[in-house]
């Protein structure tokens, strides 16, 4: 393969790109960012509605919050 790349063959195609990895705290701000941004992309907004949900212990809401996520997940779309 490295023959067609260096005769300059068309048929020796680069396809994608890779990011070289960032470096330090500004390197996993911008890799948070895109899981961010990769995130919203495939759910839309937030899996339920902003507002005040009261619930009598975590384990409810744990519960309400898991029905909800897959009431609204992309493969029931």
């Amino acid at each position: 393969m490295n023959e067609l790349i260096e005769a300059g063959d068309p048929r020796a195609k680069v396809v994608g790109k890779r990011r070289p990895p960032e470096e330090g705290v500004a390197g996993a701000a911008a890799a948070f960012d895109r899981l961010q941004r990769q995130m919203t992309r495939l759910w839309g907004a937030l899996p339920f509605r902003t507002g005040v949900y009261r619930f009598t212990d975590r384990e409810e809401f744990q519960t309400w919050k898991m029905n909800r996520m897959m009431r609204n997940s992309p493969a029931r779309r």
